[in-house]
């Protein structure tokens, strides 16, 4: 007997509800020719359903009811069990040509993170890759998939960043948000600047709180190998959006930029596709445009954390004052440290000092 991982027990075997007809032939000692004249069909047809050539219609289980006293319901469940499991194993043996293409997928990450059972292999394998992403077919998935990979432009294990972005749409899916108000959200992201000292498990309810009441969805996914991002930024549904940020490097600075760029890209660029942060953009028509639009992002996430009129002063910082600026600004020193780094004011030699490695309770 086959037995499905997290599904109920199915026989490895198809049973055809005309062999149910055959053995109540056989025990009312009557022939299918009779069994014909009194259900108003063919003999034709009668031998066709008992060998499983035939399905079982309403009209027959009506009369198969009256001539047997076997209720119709009886053989239109035995009818639509018996189809089922005809796909079922029609759809394995198709299913196993796409073995391969299924490996393709972090499995390891999917099945550590509990999406894919840990001994699901073959068929078995391919069957629940697509109940995690969602579709009844490989072919409807690289549909799918190609329809927002060509909004990305990004360079990455494809399958992997895949993978990585629909565990932060089931998570996201999990979170009920309000209808999304620019205003709000602009509200909930100062708010959430002011929190980037606070530790993790201080800020991180409340600030996915925040944003939820904004209608933006906020999640945590560990990276997956191959996926290379740092976070990532799409619509939803035209009153929801999805911040979905990695645990990459788990350096704060990186991570709170990271952060505010995906919220540029909501605030900012509303309906645009699917941003990826951390990954190389690829040639293709619109790379200059795509170059702009991470450009506002950097732009708006550098000058948010560390405003405009602070800049002058920022570059003339001594390692000695860093703790005080940051303290004015009401943000980590290590947001400071890092924007000195990334400007080549002071090496990055100086990163421990400053830097903590950030870890979560993921969604």
């Amino acid at each position: 007997m086959a037995v499905m991982a997290g599904h109920s027990f199915r026989p490895n075997y198809v049973v055809p509800p005309g062999e149910t007809i055959a053995d109540l032939l056989d025990e009312h000692e009557m022939t299918q020719t009779e069994l014909a004249k009194r259900l108003g069909v063919t003999l034709k047809h009668v031998n066709q359903v008992v060998n499983g050539g035939a399905s079982i219609s309403a009209d027959l289980a009506l009369g198969l009811e009256k001539v047997f006293r076997v209720p119709a319901h009886f053989w239109l469940n035995r009818e639509s069990l018996y189809q089922a499991d005809l796909a079922r194993r029609n759809e394995m043996k198709q299913l196993e040509s796409h073995i391969d293409w299924a490996k393709e997928f972090p499995i390891k990450d999917l099945k550590r993170g509990g999406f894919l059972s840990k001994d699901a292999t073959g068929v078995e394998l391919v069957q629940e890759l697509l109940r995690f992403l969602g579709v009844a077919t490989p072919a409807l998935w690289e549909s799918r998939a190609a329809a927002y990979r060509r909004s990305q432009h990004y360079k990455s294990v494809q399958p992997s960043l895949d993978a990585w972005l629909r565990v932060g749409e089931l998570r996201a899916a999990a979170i009920e948000c309000k209808p999304y108000d620019g205003e709000h959200f602009l509200e909930a992201l100062r708010a959430a600047r002011a929190r980037t000292h606070e530790h993790p498990q201080v800020w991180q309810p409340l600030i996915t709180s925040a944003l939820a009441d904004a209608g933006v969805a906020f999640v945590i996914v560990d990276t997956f190998q191959g996926a290379r991002a740092h976070g990532a930024s799409r619509w939803l549904s035209p009153h929801k959006a999805l911040i979905q940020l990695s645990l990459r490097y788990h350096w704060e600075d990186v991570f709170w930029f990271s952060f505010f760029h995906e919220a540029a890209h909501v605030l900012l660029h509303r309906k645009k596709g699917i941003f990826v942060d951390g990954l190389e953009l690829t040639k293709s028509p619109t790379l200059e445009d795509d170059r702009r639009l991470e450009d506002e992002a950097n732009r708006f996430a550098a000058r948010f954390l560390i405003p405009a009129e602070h800049e002058t002063r920022l570059r003339s910082l001594r390692p000695s004052e860093i703790a005080a600026f940051a303290d004015e600004l009401s943000i980590t020193p290590a947001i400071v440290v890092g924007r000195l780094q990334h400007e080549g004011l002071i090496p990055f030699s100086e990163s421990k000092k400053w830097k903590r490695q950030l870890h979560f309770v993921e969604d």
